[in-house]
């Protein structure tokens, strides 16, 4: 059941076209609250004072510490007052708040109140994503901005583990309404779990295929990727610092997709 959704917007270039996805998640769940949240770091008077301290360069170009200072935080005050209004012009109704500190951090201490949150997709993940994505607890979708959204069709990277059947399930029982599904398999046993699976996703009402391939195992699951709305992954097997190491596939994937990634 989808009760509660984070739309979590830490530029204001992405507020428009998160706000959309959400519009579109809102229209097929309408029981569902959407609420935006803005995470900015601006940080305390004293704080500011002690990084000025430690930045020769910057401080020789300032004078005015406390006029600095006050410049900064009302700038930062009419940004966040020009992402709500955008967020609340798309989303009537919805509830709308401020946080501020480390994006990983609050993003994990307020996802204990929501099914899932909504974040922007980068073509290169952040400092803030990578932590987030190594020690989430409820599941996050990844959006690159697009033109139109839809939640019809949706896609399984089965790497054929746990983890990916974990992804799924906990998928279906958020987005109850999705009926199409399809698990792409590169490189991996074309047998294993078919009859169970299908006998499963038949009695739930689902639509559901297998498809079977082999070579790159990102480039053929951003290749699948193009006739479906989303990517459904199960949550990485190793931190990512290691896992871009040794170039394994699921960071490419989350990186180098064109549709949206659900990180379960």
């Amino acid at each position: 059941m989808l009760n509660r959704i984070l739309v979590a917007f830490v530029e204001e270039k992405d507020v428009e076209y998160l706000t959309k996805y959400a519009k579109m998640i809102k229209e097929s769940y309408p029981d569902a609250d959407i609420v935006g949240m803005f995470i900015h770091s601006v940080v305390d008077k004293d704080e500011f004072k002690e990084f000025m301290a430690a930045d020769d360069l910057y401080r020789l170009k300032i004078k005015n510490i406390d006029k600095e200072y006050q410049r900064i935080t009302q700038s930062e005050k009419e940004r966040s007052e020009r992402i709500e209004k955008t967020f609340l012009s798309i989303m009537k109704d919805a509830n709308f708040y401020n946080m501020i500190g480390d994006s990983s951090k609050i993003l994990l201490e307020e996802l204990k109140f929501f099914d899932l949150a909504i974040l922007a997709k980068s073509d290169e993940l952040t400092h803030e994503e990578k932590v987030l994505l190594n020690t989430h607890h409820k599941p996050v979708i990844l959006v690159p901005e697009l033109e139109n959204y839809s939640l019809e069709k949706v896609m399984l990277a089965d790497d054929q583990q746990i983890k990916s059947n974990k992804a799924l399930f906990n998928f279906m029982e958020i987005f109850s309404n999705v009926a199409e599904f399809a698990a792409v398999t590169v490189n991996g046993n074309k047998k294993i779990d078919e009859e169970d699976l299908n006998l499963y996703m038949n009695k739930a009402g689902k639509n559901f295929k297998r498809e079977s391939t082999s070579g790159e195992v990102h480039e053929s699951i951003l290749k699948y990727s193009k006739d479906y709305d989303l990517i459904i992954m199960g949550d990485l097997k190793h931190s990512i610092m290691l896992e871009k190491a040794i170039r394994e596939p699921g960071l490419k994937i989350i990186e180098s997709a064109k549709k949206p990634v659900f990180i379960a």
